[in-house]
């Protein structure tokens, strides 16, 4: 008998010496002690709960945002941030437990955000926390003020892709731009709604920024434009390119053009065809096709 609760006793130890191996290894290199170096961070990775001899002593966050980096142009990057010492609140918060939600699924009305972030312990081991949860299935306000509220120190800005070059960031227009005319055409061939002449624009508007961009690929489901050159009108040039506009007839041009412009007061646009038929699309949604002396105006 003696023997036999000696081996169980060294079964069980060699079982929880085991588990706690296993428990160990899924803690180490899961995740690293820094920022993921993509647009977002990979929402698959596995959260873990916190074992009961973790103790923190540095929380890293990460959260995407855009910049605009000098002479590099607008970029999408990723600002790393470090708060040392002791976390004990947050650490309280992220032991609690979740509740029970009554209705089954998400309840809330939106989506509430959380920045990606990692516990680090004086071993080196670092763990992507599970977020306790509330009856309608969203992280503890109190969890979330607990991890806001750290003194974090920014540890570097990391560019992950470049959104805006610097001369389109320079300029206001797009590198690229959705050619609306010609989708717009053909989501409506046929039913696109033409117009005789009539304003563009009411109050006229004090500047106008005019984008000119080549179309690229038009077979493409979605046609685009890139970024040729920019200008603004004001003065006497643009109560000269406002009264053209204002002047232009109804179209029956179907659209098939290389080049087009973007005229942008700043809220509404307008889209001109700048060769081919010369349609123009009002920022009412209506069709006209531009006079002679507003293509030249474009043109100049």
């Amino acid at each position: 008998m003696h023997s036999s609760r000696v081996v169980l006793a060294m079964l069980a130890a060699m079982l929880l010496a085991g588990c706690a191996a296993d428990r160990t290894a899924r803690l180490d290199h899961v995740v690293g002690a820094s920022c993921p170096k993509g647009p977002q961070p990979d929402l698959s990775l596995p959260r873990q709960s916190l074992p009961d001899d973790f103790v923190p002593v540095q929380v890293i966050r990460c959260h995407w945002d855009s910049r605009y980096l000098p002479g590099k142009g607008r970029w999408e990057v990723v600002i790393e941030e470090h708060a040392n010492g002791p976390v004990d609140e947050l650490m309280s918060e992220l032991r609690r437990p979740s509740e029970r939600s009554m209705f089954g699924r998400n309840c809330l009305m939106i989506e509430i955000l959380v920045d990606y972030f990692v516990v680090v312990d004086s071993a080196g081991r670092v763990v992507l926390p599970d977020l306790p949860t509330g009856l309608c299935g969203g992280p503890f306000s109190s969890t979330l003020d607990a991890l806001r509220g750290l003194p974090y120190r920014v540890d570097e800005q990391i560019p992950i892709r470049r959104i805006e070059s610097e001369k389109a960031f320079r300029a206001g227009c797009g590198d690229k731009y959705t050619d609306v005319i010609l989708t717009f055409s053909r989501l409506r061939a046929g039913t696109t709604q033409s117009q005789q002449a009539r304003p563009m624009w009411n109050p006229a508007p004090k500047g106008l920024r005019v984008c000119a961009y080549r179309t690229l690929d038009k077979t493409a489901g979605s046609v685009e434009g890139k970024l040729e050159s920019v200008r603004i009108l004001k003065g006497g040039n643009l109560r000269n390119l406002l009264t053209a506009l204002d002047s232009t007839p109804a179209t029956d041009c179907p659209s098939d053009h290389t080049r087009f412009a973007v005229l942008s007061t700043g809220s509404r646009e307008a889209y001109a065809e700048l060769d081919g038929c010369h349609n123009l699309m009002r920022p009412d949604g209506t069709f006209g096709r531009l006079t002679p002396d507003a293509v030249r105006l474009l043109a100049d």
